[in-house]
């Protein structure tokens, strides 16, 4: 890609134009009027984008992360005017390039933003408005939606109904079969255990308050279902007033046997390559002090015969259900049902939220 250089200097139509794109105020949208069919377009670097973004959102940078550097550097020890300069120049020794990444949403309306609805969403939304695009800017950038976000959250504390249970009574399993469900792993992308990470892309802290905002905006009537969960999922750490409302909830406990559990983890879990053999004896090996190096080692080699579910059985008894009864030994239960059949499992909840909403 092409870049031009101050040995170039702009021509008199170049001028014309960045004080066109710059200087005119661009179309804005406020959050709240932010519909579905807009597209949210991100024009910060690919690093900010990584570290945050608004669900749904493509990245379309302005400027690498590299060139934003550069420009921030210039701008603390030069000035805003030497800094805007700069930019000018970067963006126009790819602005073919930079318009064409726009092609496959010329028929879509677009709503851009940047970090703070300022000089590089106003840029981008003038320069599309030029072109014949149907383009908004969001008016206080990613900073302006994190507040929102956090602001959402800081207020959601619904009545709950949570369901406990032992590793594979298949608790997700049920809530991916009700409505009005919070799915907090699917969320997080994390299964929350020791192997929760493994064949997923765990979510960081601002992905996933704004991925847990955006189910929150499309819930209705409470109580909501929600799977019993520790303050920490994987890397995230679920908002103060939810997890608040979680220890005042409804508890539900599921079980079922043994043998069925074991066959449900493997079916999650299928460890087939040997990329995730590693993984997994890597996480294994780290037991080591809460279960001693005789039945680690022995664990490792079910694993490399593949055997499966007796691995999977000593995980269980000797590590995750121990666990689990110690911190569940003092919760009383509403109701407690079979999840050996998951649909009927399914359709029992269902049947015991209306209760409560007709009780009221």
């Amino acid at each position: 890609m092409a870049h031009a250089t101050d040995s170039q200097p702009p021509t008199a139509d170049d001028l014309q134009r960045r004080q066109s794109v710059l200087a005119r105020p661009a179309t804005i949208l406020t959050f709240a009027d932010l519909d579905a069919e807009r597209q949210c377009i991100d024009v910060r670097s690919p690093a900010e984008f990584v570290a945050g973004s608004l669900p749904g959102a493509v990245n379309i940078p302005l400027f690498a992360d590299d060139e934003r550097s550069r420009i921030g550097t210039i701008y603390r020890h030069g000035g805003r005017e030497e800094a805007v300069a700069t930019g000018q120049t970067v963006v126009d020794g790819k602005l073919a390039d930079l318009l064409a990444a726009f092609l496959p949403f010329r028929e879509k309306p677009l709503a851009v933003y940047c970090a703070r609805g300022g000089m590089r969403s106003r840029a981008v939304v003038n320069l599309l408005a030029r072109t014949g695009y149907q383009a908004v800017q969001l008016a206080g950038g990613y900073k302006e939606y994190r507040r929102l976000t956090l602001a959402s959250l800081g207020r959601f504390r619904p009545r709950l109904i949570v369901i406990h249970g032992l590793t594979g009574t298949g608790k997700t399993r049920i809530l991916q079969q009700l409505d009005g469900a919070i799915d907090l792993e699917e969320l997080a992308g994390h299964r929350s255990s020791l192997f929760g990470a493994l064949d997923r892309r765990p979510n960081n802290q601002q992905n996933f308050e704004a991925a847990l905002a955006g189910v929150v905006a499309g819930l209705d009537d409470e109580p909501y279902f929600i799977e019993g969960e520790s303050r920490k999922i994987g890397q995230v750490f679920i908002p103060k007033a939810l997890a608040e409302a979680m220890q005042t909830a409804i508890l539900v406990q599921v079980h079922c046997s043994l043998a069925t559990r074991i066959a449900r983890i493997i079916e999650d879990y299928p460890v087939l390559e040997q990329g995730m053999v590693d993984q997994v004896e890597v996480i294994l090996r780290s037991l080591k002090q809460k279960l001693g190096g005789e039945q680690v080692a022995q664990m490792c080699r079910l694993l490399h015969r593949r055997e499966l579910p007796a691995l999977v059985r000593i995980l269980l008894e000797e590590y995750y259900d121990r666990r689990y009864r110690r911190g569940m030994s003092a919760y009383r239960y509403s109701l407690e049902l079979s999840s050996e059949d998951i649909p009927q499992a399914a359709a029992a909840l269902r049947a015991f939220r209306r209760q409560i909403i007709e009780a009221e």
